[in-house]
């Protein structure tokens, strides 16, 4: 059943009210307050009984004092609860011009001085009549809008009412001014005459309703009232044309609990013209702001399922920037492997801006598929990250946003499963990137390794690179990388690095010493001296290979060579003449026996040589 509000009701329309649960017509005769004499408490809808309810004395005694009758007590007592309990909380409660004190030696009281009431009978000038008409009217009221003025025949015919189906004569509320016990009364043949308080005639209750309650089709007033307003409404403060933005409210109440939904309504012209962009019971809803508008604001109301809506809640004017947004940065690069506890380098590609704008990145993160969150902004291209252990997977988004605050779409990274693998320990008294410094003899260095995740560990020991071992090391167990003798002497001068790579089969750990080889000075000898039967008188020795011009080269030879310390003769001359050396030495302790030192020191130059063969005999 569709509903009207009240104030849409046309002067003479009637409408509906129950009185002691039975359906009366009410006549609607005004809308507003009647004039400036009236409190505001009388702007409404005026309604007046359509017939006479009842035949009662105006008062109990011959005084026409309304404030004090018994009329008056009625209507606000008895009569009012004849109405329905929610009709009778909306009646308004009026102050009406009246004559305070009764007739003669009263006095017209109105506006904030008017008589309180609800329910209320008419006075003369409400129904038509003036002092024009009769001098002893008092001046308590206006023409309402139904009725006609003077004493004409269509005049009386809008005052007649009737009682059980017959005209009868009502009382008014105005007393007589020339004395102390006559009232006015509208009699049947809608005439007027003053009579005596105490007699008995009919009754057409008047009272005020709320201009904003609702009136069915059937003419029945309900009390249904609007919701209130949104308390706040929320729109960016900045706007870029093209952008969809998101608008909020406040939720509204409705005291019948009735209400329904919002309509929002949006002006891109100040204000001038609004046009809908939402209706429904959310309180939030987004908007595209096309490009190229100038400014926009937004306002919303509540409506409930009668109709009735509020009023409008209304934005501030926002200026629409007219920008264009970055691209998506060219591309964005994130570590195949990730290791949890330690960190990554994430880069991204330049973005580019349509307008020329100087642009920042925003970089956000997402951790095991959840929400998004920011973690970087600035101008640079990279970002280095800490992950924390225990994270399943991470994955990367970037975006562009120009000085005016467009953002521009995202380039987003493939999602990468974190390796949470802790990687194995190395322990050496030399910490990884050590020095150690000449090394001229061979040398060693001690170490262990552990696994926290109880892994198996494979060692490999190697020199720049080159291996010299690798085994499955036992956690705890000392091991020694031995870089003497042979492994030694195929190093070169120069500067080098060994390693020790311990691997978990998922993560490696690498331990780098650093060392300098710097050897100036080759000796060449038997290992064991060669015996002979008898003193050895004579040797013959060639040295062969290729050693610079400043090399210094020193050739000795011995005959006892068994002995714990062995003659030794200085022979270098006779090598380089090709010649025999004769020994000298005629002495031995533990027998006879042949043997060289062939000893190539560098020179100034610092060039290197080699000796590739010894070769010779003795007797």
């Amino acid at each position: 059943m569709a509903s009207a509000a009240l104030s849409t009701k046309a002067v003479g329309s009637k409408v509906q009210l129950k009185l002691n649960g039975a359906k009366k017509n009410f006549i609607v005769v005004h809308q507003g307050k009647p004039s400036g004499i009236y409190d505001a408490s009388c702007d409404g809808t005026w309604l007046l009984l359509e017939d006479i309810y009842e035949n009662r004395p105006w008062h109990s005694s011959s005084v026409n004092k309304l404030e004090s009758s018994t009329i008056h007590n009625y209507l606000n007592s008895t009569f009012l609860a004849k109405f329905d309990a929610n009709i009778q909380a909306q009646i308004k409660q009026v102050k009406l011009p009246y004559r305070q004190n009764g007739g003669s030696g009263g006095t017209d009281r109105n506006g904030a001085n008017g008589l309180s009431c609800k329910i209320f009978l008419l006075s003369g000038y409400e129904c038509g009549w003036t002092t024009s008409n009769n001098p002893y009217f008092p001046v308590d009221g206006a023409k309402l809008a139904y009725f006609e003025a003077g004493t004409g025949t269509s005049a009386n015919n809008k005052r007649i009412a009737k009682l059980n189906g017959s005209a009868a004569s009502w009382w008014l509320r105005s007393p007589d001014a020339n004395g102390t016990n006559v009232v006015w009364v509208v009699f049947s043949n809608g005439v007027c005459c003053g009579v005596d308080a105490t007699n008995t005639y009919g009754i057409r209750p008047a009272l005020v309703l709320p201009s904003s309650l609702l009136v069915s089709d059937d003419g029945s007033v309900t009390t249904n009232t609007a919701p209130t307003t949104p308390g706040t409404i929320n729109v960016p403060g900045t706007i870029q044309g093209g952008s969809t933005i998101e608008i909020s409210w406040t939720a509204s109440t409705d005291a019948e609990k009735n209400l329904e939904g919002y309509i929002v309504e949006r002006s891109t012209n100040g204000g001038s013209s609004w046009s809908q962009v939402y209706q429904g019971a959310a309180l939030k809803t987004t908007n595209t702001v096309a490009a190229g508008t100038q400014t926009v604001m937004y306002r919303v109301k509540a409506y409930d399922s009668e109709g009735l809506a509020s009023a409008y809640k209304t934005s501030s004017q926002v200026t629409v920037i007219n920008n264009n947004a970055p691209t998506a940065p060219a591309s964005i690069t994130v570590p195949n492997t990730v290791y949890g506890g330690q960190s990554i380098v994430v880069t991204w590609g330049a973005a580019t801006d349509p307008d020329g704008d100087a642009m920042t990145y925003a970089l956000e993160r997402q951790v095991d598929g959840g929400d998004w969150a920011q973690i970087y902004t600035g101008g640079n291209l990279s970002f280095t990250d800490p992950i924390t252990r225990g994270w399943v997977s991470v994955a990367y988004r970037v975006k562009a946003i120009d000085s005016r605050s467009a953002s521009g779409p995202y380039a987003t990274s493939p999602t990468r499963t974190v390796n949470n693998n802790l990687a194995p320990t190395v322990i050496c008294s030399q910490t990884s990137g050590t020095d150690l410094g000449l090394k001229n003899t061979g040398f060693s260095v001690d170490y262990s390794v552990t696994d926290p995740d109880g892994d198996d560990v494979t060692v490999t020991e190697a020199i720049d690179g080159a291996t010299q071992r690798t085994f499955t090391a036992t956690p705890g167990q000392t091991y020694t990388f031995m870089v003497t003798g042979e492994t030694f002497m195929k190093v070169l001068n120069g500067d080098h690095a060994l390693t020790i790579t311990a691997s978990d089969g998922k993560m490696d750990t690498v331990h780098k010493l650093l060392f300098k080889k710097e050897i100036t000075t080759a000796m060449i000898t038997l290992v064991d001296a060669v015996p002979a039967d008898a003193r050895i008188a004579v040797c013959v020795l060639s040295v062969n290979g290729s050693l610079p011009a400043d090399a210094v080269l020193k050739v000795e030879v011995t005959n006892n060579g068994l002995d714990d310390s062995p003659v030794w003769e200085d022979c270098t001359a006779d090598v380089k003449a090709g010649a025999n050396h004769v020994f000298t030495n005629e002495t031995q302790l533990s027998g006879w026996a042949f043997n060289f030192k062939v000893t190539a020191t560098r020179g100034p130059s610092g060039e290197g040589g080699y000796i590739n063969s010894v070769q010779g005999g003795f007797q």
